[in-house]
């Protein structure tokens, strides 16, 4: 078991101990970020569209609060590592960036919410999912507190200190992050893991792709695993434009030709969704642009530029 606690800094208690509502945005949002980071570490992805997260994510996320800090404003938490928590998971090939059974799921939490709130847009800290969930964190600063520090009990762990700043940072990167889109790629699958989907896809140039089989029986991963295979499902990008996954719904027989045709990385063909600044129409802006204009000699081209301009 590993020892956590959890500072308040700045926040004022009007008389002794921690008011309910406080304790409780501040474990619900501990208990998600955990939750989504372990998953998105040993899985591939922090959620999944429909259903409950499996057993073995809350088990390995399954925190205790053992009291409350003396001294500054604060709880204390226990939590097992990884190892002590899921043995099995730590039995199989791993196909995700290593993770060290020592550690716990609020080291990985901690870890996504400092590459986060740095604007490290390259990380394998966490996705989209995740870094809405660390805005969570927003409904502990209501309360009247500055920042929150994670501290971890072995001396060489450096602290985490969460702040509303740091939070408006992962979430502008979420919403710079590419919109998931639809691939077609080709590569052997080098690897599979039964329990929860998982794949690995090398292309030809020798780069690796991770893949998730979205839906279906994780069987129909087996007749692919060496073999050349066409992937097909929606490509989740990191906030800097790189391919973090494919969420796969299709994977079939490659001859030669599809490996030569589809055997690249997928690159983001859309951005994220920045807010937008609000402008007025002209008489040569917005619809103005159009009307009366159009059909004209304009190319094709130069229509699709001037939607996208007003869109």
């Amino acid at each position: 078991m590993l020892n956590y606690t959890l500072l308040l800094h700045g926040y004022r208690s009007p008389g002794a101990g921690l008011p309910g509502a406080l304790v409780r945005d501040l474990l619900d949002a501990v208990d998600r970020g955990a939750k989504g980071a372990v998953r998105l570490r040993l899985e591939g992805r922090s959620s999944a569209k429909g259903g409950f997260p499996p057993a073995w994510v809350s088990t390995a996320a399954g925190f205790q609060m053992s009291g409350f800090h003396a001294g500054l404003p604060g709880v204390e938490l226990r939590i097992p590592t990884l190892g002590e928590a899921l043995p099995h998971k730590f039995a199989q090939e791993e196909l995700f960036p290593s993770v060290d059974p020592a550690s716990s799921a609020l080291s990985l939490m901690g870890r996504g919410l400092a590459d986060a709130q740095a604007g490290n847009g390259d990380s394998d800290a966490y996705d989209s999912p995740l870094l809405r969930t660390f805005g969570e964190f927003r409904e502990v600063f209501r309360h009247g507190v500055q920042a929150v520090e994670l501290r971890n009990g072995r001396p060489d762990s450096a602290p985490v200190m969460i702040t509303p700043a740091g939070i408006a940072a992962a979430e502008r990167l979420q919403k710079q992050t590419p919109r998931p889109q639809r691939v077609r790629v080709a590569g052997k699958v080098d690897a599979i893991r039964h329990s929860d989907r998982a794949f690995t896809l090398v292309m030809e140039s020798g780069e690796v792709i991770r893949g998730i089989l979205a839906e279906g029986d994780p069987d129909e991963l087996a007749p692919h695993f060496g073999r050349a295979t066409i992937v097909g499902g929606m490509a989740q990008f990191r906030p800097s434009g790189s391919l973090l996954r494919i969420d796969a719904d299709l994977l079939e027989p490659a001859d030669e030709h599809a490996l030569s045709m589809w055997s690249e990385a997928p690159r983001p063909l859309f951005g994220g969704s920045p807010d937008r600044e609000v402008r007025r129409q002209g008489s040569r802006s917005g619809i103005n642009a159009f009307i009366g204009a159009w059909p004209g000699e304009e190319s094709e081209d130069e229509i699709f530029a001037m939607l996208e301009e007003i869109s």
